[in-house]
């Protein structure tokens, strides 16, 4: 995301997860928070999401490019490796 696509997001206060065993593939659900401001704010609970194991490695890949973003680490030469380009 860059700056002109600015929307508000929820920070995410906490997750829960765990297999689902009876369908091959795991389930997350998300804590997250009304406002990133104060510890008065309302708390809320997502639904349950299902990833298969394909998509969970996808995931975590992907969340591991960005946080390395966020760190200020390069991550163009990662970007093009892939095909994409999000920069």
């Amino acid at each position: 995301m860059n700056s002109d696509q600015v929307f508000p997001a929820f920070p995410v206060t906490d997750w829960q997860i765990g297999p689902a065993e009876e369908n091959s593939s795991l389930v997350i659900k998300f804590g997250y928070s009304t406002s990133p401001y104060g510890t008065n704010a309302s708390t809320f609970d997502s639904q349950f999401f299902a990833l298969t194991p394909e998509k969970a490695r996808s995931l975590i890949h992907d969340l591991e490019l960005y946080a390395k973003r966020c760190d200020g680490v390069s991550v163009t030469s990662e970007l093009t490796r892939i095909g994409e380009s999000y920069l």
